[in-house]
């Protein structure tokens, strides 16, 4: 009974598994036309498609094109940039003889509005004037003098009072207002256009496969005898989230195979005649969904990274058994160990490296440890574990 107990439990979780790469891989196939469509219009006029990654700092922006690698772009090199859902970014130059920096739109209008760092990486507003193709910049400090020699013209926005600052305060909506109210003003008949931001957000699929060396604790103690060092394996699918940052946000789901063993060790017996041994034998399987944020470094085709979060496993198909062997049998006997308990928790973090090849999709190779609590008040379970993992992923 509790073996078809468990042959149906481990064809429910593997049932599940295959319904869910299935499901991957139809998701893989649905994006991946949408995998290119960020856009950069360079100063010559010509149109790249690719996949972004904007620095924190906007100095540079960076375009992975299939066949050619990634291409940094300076603000002089560029126009505008953006994705499927809009514009995010355009290239302006701070006053009449500044230089171009990389500002992002918030009004369209008589008087346009746009958001972005200056060189020192302090978040400003710049306005540019009708009939002007640079923008002035507005510092917190001295806005109201800003607002007085460009917002001319309109008797209803008086800038000599301070009271102005509180009405329309340095912050998005606030200066937002501002200029909405001041282009009515000076050109009902021409509405201003806010710009709804596009959100940034690039999605990304993959797949992993790998090898995990695995460490198991009693609930009061350590396994007894030596550990030897079973291997087991995993192969999961996973989801990547980026605003086109360094930062993203990884789902992952994965099956382990969780393998080790200890022993053998000279096992009391009452004083027979014979000598018995001892080996204590771990193996289950573990659905694991951890929750992961990575951040990548690197500006060529190699970025080291480093990923860590939580994490919660799902345990099934607990083969683990304590074996004694007798010496004056030729068969050992087996005993069936606590289950390690239904359900895991903890902790995962790893170092990897991703490889961007021309016309391939993007390589990864990972090393990665997990510290799970598994089942607790079992004194032949294994309510603790540590996993060190190499994978190899694929991402789409």
């Amino acid at each position: 009974m509790f073996n078809l107990c468990c042959q149906n439990s481990t064809f429910f979780y593997v049932k599940s598994f295959v319904l869910l790469a299935a499901f991957g891989l139809t998701a893989f196939a649905a994006t991946a036309q949408r995998v290119n469509q960020d856009y950069l219009v360079t100063a010559g006029g010509d149109t790249l498609r690719g996949r972004l990654q904007i620095p924190e700092k906007l100095k540079t922006v960076r375009l992975y094109q299939e066949g050619k690698g990634t291409t940094e772009f300076a603000p002089a090199e560029v126009t505008s940039y953006g994705d499927a859902d809009g514009p995010i970014g355009v290239s302006k130059a701070v006053g009449p003889h500044g230089n171009r920096q990389f500002v992002a739109p918030l009004v369209h209008g008589f008087v346009s509005l746009y958001t972005g760092k200056n060189t020192d990486g302090d978040l400003r507003y710049y306005l540019q004037p009708a009939d002007t193709a640079y923008v002035i910049e507005v510092a917190p400090g001295t806005a109201r003098l800003t607002y007085l020699k460009v917002l001319t013209g309109c008797p209803t926005l008086d800038f000599t009072y301070s009271k102005i600052e509180s009405r329309y305060p340095y912050t998005t909506p606030g200066v937002t207002s501002l200029i909405t109210t001041y282009n009515t003003c000076r050109q009902p008949q021409q509405p201003s256009q806010v710009v709804k931001a596009p959100n940034g957000i690039r999605t990304s699929y993959g797949i992993k496969a790998g090898l995990n060396a695995s460490d198991f604790k009693f609930s009061q103690k350590p396994y007894t005898g030596q550990h030897q060092k079973a291997l087991g394996y995993q192969v999961g699918l996973f989801v990547q989230t980026t605003n086109k940052s360094r930062l993203s946000a990884l789902v992952e789901i994965t099956y382990l195979a969780l393998r080790s063993s200890y022993g053998p060790i000279d096992y009391f017996n009452g004083y027979a005649a014979y000598t018995t041994t001892l080996t204590t034998s771990v193996r289950y399987s573990q659905l694991q969904i951890p929750l992961l944020l990575r951040y990548t470094f690197g500006r060529k085709s190699i970025h080291p990274y480093l990923n860590a979060g939580p994490s919660y496993g799902l345990n099934f198909n607990n083969q683990s058994a304590n074996i004694f062997q007798s010496s004056n049998q030729t068969e050992p006997d087996k005993h069936a160990l606590h289950n390690p308990g239904g359900a895991s928790f903890g902790l995962a973090g790893g170092a990897g490296i991703l490889v961007q090849r021309a016309s391939l999709p993007t390589l990864s190779l990972e090393v990665r440890t997990d510290q799970m609590l598994d089942a607790t008040g079992f004194y032949e379970s294994a309510p603790t574990h540590k996993s060190l993992r190499l994978d190899l992923g694929i991402i789409f």
